[in-house]
C-alpha cells in the first residue's frame, strides 16, 4: 500500500510540474530543463513604420530650410540584421513655412527687429506655406528589456530635404519601442538633432524632429 500511494504521489508531481509551464521532461534520463519565455524581439527582423511627424525651427533668422514649424507623417523601412543592430530608410513629408531666399533677410531683419512696425516685419519677410521631404537612411542601436516588452534605442545617418531645391542633412537621435504584440506589432517615439552646415554665411542651420507612430513587424 506504501508504495502505490507513493506511486501515485509521484505521479503527480511530475503531472503538476508539466502543466505548470516551468521545467519541461526530457526523458528516461531524469533532466529537466528550464522553460523559456516568448521573446519580444528577434534577432534578425523585417520592421514597417507609418508615423506623425513635427519638426521645429528656430523663427525667421534660423538658416535651415523649414522656419518655425512644420507637421506632417512618413514612412520608413527597418531591418535588424542583429539583435542590436539594424538599418532605416525613411520618408518624411511635411508642410511648413519655406526658409529658402530669406536667409540673409531674415537675418537682418532678425537682428534689428525691434525697429521694425511688426505689420511690416509680417508683411516682407514672412515666408508662404510649402511642402517639404526627406529621404533618409539611419543605422540603429537598440537594447531589448525582454521584460518590460521595449527597446529604447539611438540613431544617427543623413540624407536630404528638397523643397524645389535640396539640402543635405546629418542627424542623430534617441527614441523609445513598446512592443504591443511580441514580434508583430509596437508603437514607438522618438527625437532627432538635424544639423544642415554652414551655408549662406550662417552657423545655426539645424532644427529638431520628432516622430510617433506605429511598428509592423515581420
Amino acid at each position: 500500500m506504501k508504495r502505490l500511494v507513493f506511486g501515485f504521489v509521484a505521479l503527480f508531481a511530475i503531472s503538476a510540474a508539466g502543466y505548470a509551464g516551468t521545467e519541461a521532461y526530457s526523458g528516461p534520463s531524469q533532466e529537466y530543463k528550464q522553460v523559456q519565455g516568448a521573446s519580444s524581439f528577434s534577432d534578425q527582423e523585417w520592421q514597417v513604420d507609418t508615423f506623425g511627424s513635427y519638426q521645429v525651427g528656430n523663427g525667421p533668422d534660423h538658416a535651415g530650410p523649414i522656419r518655425d514649424h512644420a507637421w506632417g507623417g512618413g514612412v520608413a523601412v527597418n531591418y535588424f540584421f542583429l539583435r542590436y543592430f539594424g538599418l532605416s530608410a525613411e520618408g518624411t513629408w511635411l508642410e511648413g513655412h519655406d526658409n529658402q531666399g530669406h536667409e540673409n533677410e531674415g537675418r537682418f531683419a532678425g537682428r534689428f527687429r525691434d525697429r521694425f512696425d511688426e505689420r511690416f516685419f509680417e508683411q516682407h519677410y514672412n515666408s508662404q506655406s510649402t511642402q517639404f521631404q526627406s529621404v533618409t537612411g539611419s543605422l540603429i542601436f537598440r537594447w531589448p528589456i525582454e521584460a518590460w516588452s521595449m527597446a529604447p534605442y539611438v540613431f544617427t545617418g543623413g540624407g536630404a530635404t528638397m523643397d524645389g531645391s535640396a539640402w543635405a542633412v546629418y542627424h542623430i537621435g534617441v527614441g523609445l519601442e513598446y512592443r504591443l504584440i511580441p514580434n508583430k506589432l509596437g508603437i514607438f517615439a522618438d527625437g532627432r538633432w538635424n544639423y544642415y552646415g554652414d551655408r549662406n554665411g550662417h552657423d545655426t542651420q539645424n532644427n529638431f524632429l520628432f516622430r510617433t507612430g506605429a511598428r509592423l513587424v515581420f
